[in-house]
């Protein structure tokens, strides 16, 4: 996808690996060679106020070729005038392959090897670099004594005010899903080569990977784009979310803007649709309109005179025709769980071009025996996708039996109902996961822990409706309101702020502002 940047399983970089040394006749050893030298740089760039007093750094190495690049590093290093040690955590297996190369190269140029891990001075570091584990590493692994033994002294090296690199990855990160060891370390720093990993931005690894510098090893877009035949992956980012929004012509008027239609609302819950009409009406669209609970509309008006309202109407017989053509719909915000939700999704899933259904809506559709069959009547008519948007609970309801694929592999679950339902996810959370039917995702990487509060949602939701309304693409909207939604907040959320201050509110005001950043 234009403007945006591919993120890789491990199989996927072993792949580009094999393709790229067969392309161009150069040695494996060679990547190895550029990732040491990364990893040195790297190193070498980190500013610490810790004084060293024996070692400057030290890599903790293991026998795979995660190792290899650490013994590649320690070479470098002690180039640049730096004491440099590696505590080997081989368990005393032999090297193999282009690692063992490397550790021969340390061995003749007189490096020190740390193989006594009672020997490892625990303070006084000022860097160390965790070359334990790489990619290979699968969680069900069982870790031997020596490896916990030296996860141990890192640990304790970070609490003595040690700066720790990560080579490719935190060591104990899966590199596809981001579920981590319960030994793992938090990075300050990692560096990871060839494509940035996926369990590097998603949840729990995006915990864990600290700052992300890249090697990409010489392989650039075009090589990988040309290699890779998956369901891709990307990151959600400021360049991406550039090319995804429009310009406003200075002649636009507001039936070019759109028009956009929320429906919710209860008397428990009326702030909920007053989140959401604002934030659809700051995200552009030309005419936000309201169908709510006759009782809460006063509220509701008396708020934002600028929508235009009208109540849902009440009993089992009762029906009122949508307020003329419609770019996109929002429904159950704050509904509850009133008994017209389903008779509304009922008409809107199979009819509707452009439909977001979030909250009390998902709860509604997950008891609909006809759901599937309303969604297929939906492909069938060649509507665009509708726009679920779960919490992880809502998304247990929706696919409970994607519930224990959820808890390891956030981008795989998301992934498997969008596809299996031909839906558009917005898996929310941190890094959260936006999947299509045909099995592209987006991780993205704006917002902050300030965001965890009720209300948040419901402003994503009317972003999402009027850029829909506006961009008249439902797959734009969402990538661009996701990104949008992090970014307000982030921009709310000032370096001397406590997260828990920020208020949903806070990220209405500052949507415009998010949106002139692109």
């Amino acid at each position: 996808m234009q403007g945006a940047f591919r993120l890789v399983t491990k199989a996927e970089q072993q792949l580009l690996d094999r393709a790229y040394t067969k392309l161009t006749g150069l040695p494996s050893i060679l990547l190895m060679e550029n990732a040491g030298k990364a990893l040195a740089d790297a190193v070498l760039s980190v500013d610490t106020a810790a004084q060293a007093a024996v070692y400057d750094c030290l890599i903790f190495a293991g026998k795979g070729q995660n190792g290899g690049d650490g013994y590649v590093a320690a070479r470098h290093l002690q180039s640049e005038g730096l004491k440099v040690a590696v505590v080997d955590v081989s368990s005393g297996e032999a090297h193999r392959n282009d690692a063992a190369v490397n550790v021969s190269a340390w061995t003749k140029l007189g490096g020190e090897i740390i193989r006594d891990l009672t020997r490892v001075p625990t303070d006084q570091v000022p860097v160390i670099i965790d070359a334990i584990y790489g990619s290979g590493f699968a969680l069900d692994r069982k870790i031997d004594e020596e490896a916990v033994h030296a996860f141990a002294l890192m640990r304790e090296l970070q609490e003595n005010g040690s700066t720790v690199v990560a080579c490719d990855l935190p060591s104990g990160l899966h590199a596809d899903t981001g579920q981590v060891s319960s030994l793992s370390l938090k990075a300050d720093l990692t560096v990871t080569f060839g494509r940035v990993k996926l369990g590097l931005i998603t949840h729990p690894g995006c915990l864990y990977s600290g700052e992300i510098w890249l090697e990409t090893l010489g392989m650039d877009d075009d090589f990988v784009d040309r290699q890779l035949r998956g369901d891709p992956a990307y990151i959600l980012d400021a360049a991406l979310a550039s090319t995804l929004d429009s310009k406003v012509a200075d002649d636009a008027h507001k039936g070019v803007n759109g028009r956009a239609l929320l429906i919710g609302g209860s008397e428990n819950m009326p702030g909920a649709m007053l989140l959401s009409i604002e934030a659809c009406a700051r995200s552009g669209a030309g005419y936000t309109m309201v169908r709510a609970p006759e009782e809460i509309i006063p509220l509701l008006a008396e708020a934002l005179p600028s929508a235009l309202y009208s109540a849902i109407p009440e009993g089992e017989n009762k029906k009122r025709d949508l307020p003329g053509p419609l770019d996109s719909i929002a429904i159950g915000m704050g509904a509850s769980d009133a008994g017209w939700i389903a008779k509304a999704l009922s008409s809107l899933i199979p009819n509707e071009k452009r439909l977001l259904i979030d909250a009390d809506g998902l709860n509604a559709l997950a008891k609909m025996p006809q759901a599937d069959e309303l969604l297929q009547e939906r492909r069938e008519k060649g509507l665009e996708p509708p726009v679920l948007t779960p919490h992880p609970g809502e998304f247990e309801r929706l696919a409970p039996e994607l519930t224990s694929l959820l808890q390891e592999d956030r981008v795989g679950a998301a992934r498997s109902l969008a596809r299996k339902k031909s839906l558009i996810v917005v898996l929310k959370g941190m890094a959260t996961v936006v999947a299509f039917p045909d099995g592209t995702v987006f991780i993205n990487e704006s917002g902050n822990s300030g965001m965890a509060k009720a209300g948040s949602g419901d402003v994503l939701t009317g972003m999402i409706a009027g850029n829909m309304a506006v961009l008249k693409d439902s797959r734009k909207a969402v990538l661009l309101s996701v990104y949008l939604h992090g970014l307000a907040a982030d921009i709310a959320l000032s370096d001397d702020d406590d997260p828990r201050s920020l208020l949903p509110e806070d990220i209405l005001a500052n949507i415009s502002a998010a949106r002139q950043t692109l």
